[in-house]
């Protein structure tokens, strides 16, 4: 008769786990292009004056008096090895209680929570577009402002996963719910890849497999 060892069985499943789980890899990236645009900023002959780019050290997000901000970001991916099987990935910017304001300026937030999309931007040369096209929201953050300071974080994982196998690579962007965008609702205004504090920049994590 055959004898079937259950705790063999087990043994064996969980050591291959283990050595499944050696093989998890982990790369921080940091973003090679970030910058706020200006969304709903009428046009007119002063629009270079009132529309501008953001590429300070902050990505302001929601209103300003004129316009809507939104935040793009870029991430190269050439840390990831050809055959890479992305398990997980993760967009995280630091909140740390400061929010947009008119005129360049920032304000501390006084808004309960936010709500943060992330969608996949479409256009690649983003100094030929006033406006980056984009696609539908693929990831969703809640950010609770009594939390305090804290990482807000995007699960990416899929279209990380599909730039890994083509798709072109255009990067984030990052924006309040269009029910909730306006010119009187200011959003937070992240640190961006230039803030002085390196440690609070903008970073995409991945972990992945070799196959």
């Amino acid at each position: 008769m055959k004898v079937v060892c259950v705790v063999c069985a087990v043994l064996g499943l969980f050591v291959a786990s283990v050595a499944r789980a050696a093989d998890v890899r982990v790369v921080g990236i940091a973003p090679s292009e970030d910058v706020s645009i200006p969304y709903r900023c009428t046009w007119g002959y002063d629009w270079d004056e009132r529309c501008y780019r953001d590429d300070s050290a902050r990505l302001p997000l929601g209103g300003a008096g004129d316009k809507t901000w939104r935040a793009a970001l870029r991430f190269p991916l050439a840390a990831l090895p050809p055959g890479a099987l992305v398990l997980t990935a993760e967009l995280s910017l630091y909140y740390d209680g400061v929010c947009t304001a008119p005129l360049r300026r920032t304000q501390p937030c006084d808004a309960p929570a936010f709500s943060i999309e992330a969608h996949p931007v479409y256009t690649a040369r983003w100094s030929t577009a006033r406006e980056l096209e984009s696609g539908p929201a693929v990831a969703w953050a809640w950010l609770d402002a009594a939390d305090g300071h804290q990482w807000v974080t995007w699960d990416v994982t899929d279209t990380v996963g599909d730039w890994i196998l083509g798709v072109p690579n255009d990067g984030f962007l990052l924006q309040l719910p269009d029910d909730s965008e306006s010119f009187d609702v200011a959003g937070p205004a992240f640190p961006s890849s230039s803030f002085p504090d390196a440690s609070v920049r903008p970073r995409l994590t991945v972990w992945y497999l070799l196959e």
